[in-house]
């Protein structure tokens, strides 16, 4: 009995935050693939909402349920299909990764490595810098899949729905 009056409670708001106390949950202990699918998702969405990107995300959602950009994933679907993909339409998935830039500037991508950008350009001078980068007149691009890569920053795997259901949930309207 106590097992089950731990999972009627009502939800305890995490640190004045407005996610919920739920969404601490470890993604990768979650066994239904649809579910941490679901989940990581939203959270980016809230993410995106808390950040003040969201007008800029659901143009781009706009543009996938208009047809007049395809999701980036909508192909492997076809061919290995993730879990909640029969139920919804493969366009509507795309990678994270597709709401960043490309590239960014050297200094943007050396903060983010932790390092200072003078590092930066002896390393790509000495050949050392951990992965390529692109010379564009006098400056340095970087690729920001290539940086999420180096990072161990996940790109994951997202769709519109979950997205905008987080954004929804982060800026406290019911849905």
């Amino acid at each position: 009995m106590d097992d089950i009056e731990i999972f009627i409670q009502p939800e305890i708001p995490a640190q004045g935050s407005t996610m919920r106390a739920s969404s601490i949950i470890d993604i990768n202990n979650i066994r239904d693939a649809d579910v941490a699918e679901q989940i990581r998702g939203e959270r980016l969405g809230a993410l995106l909402q808390r950040l003040g990107y969201f007008d800029t995300v659901r143009g781009f959602h706009d543009e996938l349920r208009a047809d007049r950009r395809s999701g980036s994933v909508s192909r492997a679907l076809r061919t290995s299909g993730l879990p909640r993909s029969r139920i919804s339409n493969p366009n509507l998935y795309y990678h994270a990764s597709d709401l960043y830039p490309s590239f960014i500037g050297l200094r943007k991508a050396a903060d983010v490595m932790g390092i200072a950008e003078s590092a930066a350009h002896r390393l790509i001078r000495a050949g050392q810098f951990p992965f390529p980068v692109a010379r564009a007149g006098r400056s340095y691009k970087v690729s920001v899949k290539a940086l999420m890569h180096f990072k161990d920053i996940p790109d994951a795997i997202v769709h519109v729905d979950d997205i905008e259901s987080g954004a929804l949930h982060a800026s406290g309207c019911a849905q």
